[in-house]
């Protein structure tokens, strides 16, 4: 009993020190949403430096073209038209500035 308790300290232990271990990505209504954050550095001249974060998407090629943007109550609807004339769109949440990446597959 005391090892089995002993794991499981160690593994809280270890998820609190590292945050996103265990919850890396997740896929969110079409897009693959990361817990990471990208860094912009923008400068306009030597004297207006700005940094701001982005957080990484990935929607799938296979999606298809984006064909028209629309706003809903929680944020922005994207929605995508594949080769065979689906329509998918894929939602993303309120003002959370973004990176998209168009990487994956359909199976």
């Amino acid at each position: 009993m005391k090892t089995r308790s002993g794991v499981l300290t160690s593994a809280m232990a270890l998820s609190v020190l590292v945050p996103g271990l265990a919850f890396a990505y997740h896929f969110n209504f079409g897009a693959l949403v990361e817990d990471t954050v990208i860094e912009d550095n923008v400068s306009f001249g030597t004297e207006r430096r700005f940094t701001f974060s982005r957080r990484p998407i990935k929607i799938p090629k296979a999606y298809g073209r984006l064909i028209t943007i629309t706003a809903s109550n929680t944020g922005t609807i994207l929605w995508f038209e594949s080769q065979d004339g689906l329509i998918r769109n894929v939602n993303l949440e309120g003002a959370v500035p973004l990176v998209i990446e168009r990487k994956g597959e359909l199976n």
